[in-house]
């Protein structure tokens, strides 16, 4: 009888048939523990997050199979006991991070061999754990080692005989809570890229809205000034005074007998003022271009007016605000329209005037090729 109370055969066979039966465990609990997320690391592993609660232990767990808890770690422990010489493998759970931040589950898993004598377990891990040899103690079915710590110091751990199924229940557990708390942070993070997006949709709003009113200003102030004909009309006058003063020389040289061919200058005169039609049409596309770049102004305002309203709504922080009111858009979209009114207006004036130059030009044109015709030169 050994100190686990356990009655082992010192006979070779049964040693390797309970090794064979702790490496199957083992092996389940390695799938296991993969099946449930968890991830596996070589056998260089850090020491054990701290000492936690003892389980409870199984009376129907089988001889030398051990179990350690903590709400961070899962540690199960199997060895066969041959006469206090003790040989086994063990299998490490613990929670922690990945280099993304991510709650895991790493495992790893080694072999020991180590000595049972008066309730005294020495146990070589092989730097397994950190450390090459763990001690403790084995007594009443319950196993006690002092670990190694993060913290630099040693714990005491305490092994209650357990199954492999225990094992990879705790092991679940843990991977629960990393799923729940990775959840958790991904949902925490939507909503704070959602939020960000919704801020971000705002200030984009504000800056169309800016450019639109910004755009459309420049707009009434270039319409504005291309809706003026003062320096083609002062042409047309100047050119119809030398058409009516050269018809008026041809006229005076009838009177003296025969015309000397001012009709002709008459006539060139004509093609003059035609050249002032010419000039006319230019400005009327300039309005043109302005009159249309207005009117898209106006179309773009309204619409970018629209989408900062809906991005407000949407923004469930409520900051940034809209840096704009109905009545700024109102505004300005108003003042664009009387441009484009007054745009019309002087057009359509301008239109009659010229029609009226170009009229009394013809006629007097016509005139003055008429004059020698009627003298019979």
């Amino acid at each position: 009888m050994n100190d686990d109370n356990t009655v082992w055969q010192p006979i070779e066979p049964t040693v390797r048939y309970q090794m064979k039966k702790i490496l199957v465990a083992l092996v389940a609990c390695s799938l296991l523990l993969t099946s449930c997320g968890a991830t596996t690391r070589p056998a260089t592993v850090t020491n054990p997050f701290s000492a936690g609660n003892t389980p409870t232990a199984n009376p129907n767990a089988p001889p030398g199979n051990f179990l350690y808890t903590s709400s961070t770690e899962a540690m199960f422990l199997a060895w066969v006991n041959d006469n206090g010489a003790l040989s086994g493998q063990t299998q490490d759970a613990q929670y922690g991070t990945d280099s993304y931040g991510n709650e895991i589950v790493n495992s790893t898993h080694g072999s020991f061999t180590g000595t049972l004598s008066n309730d005294q377990v020495s146990l070589n891990f092989g730097g397994f754990l950190g450390v090459s040899t763990i001690t403790g103690t084995y007594s009443n079915n319950t196993l006690t080692l002092q670990i190694p710590t993060k913290d630099g110091g040693v714990g005491t751990f305490v092994f209650v005989p357990a199954t492999s199924d225990e094992f990879n229940t705790a092991v679940s557990a843990m991977q629960t809570t990393a799923n729940t708390t990775n959840a958790n942070a991904a949902a925490s993070a939507a909503t704070a890229a959602a939020l960000q997006s919704q801020q971000q949709a705002v200030t984009d709003a504000n800056k169309a809205v800016s450019n639109d009113l910004s755009s459309l200003h420049n707009g009434v102030s270039d319409l504005t000034q291309s809706a003026n004909f003062d320096s083609v009309f002062s042409g047309y006058a100047t050119d119809w005074q030398s058409m009516q003063n050269d018809y008026q020389t041809e006229v005076n040289d009838s009177k003296n007998g025969c015309a000397d061919g001012n009709g002709v200058t008459v006539g060139g005169d004509l093609t003059t003022i035609g050249g002032d039609d010419i000039t006319f049409g230019g400005q009327i596309d300039t309005i043109n271009a302005s009159y249309s770049s207005m009117q898209q102004d106006i179309t773009s305002l309204k619409s970018d007016w629209q989408a900062l309203q809906q991005a407000v709504a949407n923004n469930a922080s409520g900051t940034p605000p809209s840096n704009y009111q109905r009545s700024d858009i109102d505004s300005a979209i108003a003042n664009g329209n009387n441009a484009l009114n007054n745009a019309d207006s002087v057009v359509k004036k301008a239109k009659q005037k010229r029609a009226t130059y170009d009229n009394e030009a013809n006629s007097l044109n016509s005139q003055a090729q008429a004059i020698p015709g009627r003298m019979g030169c």
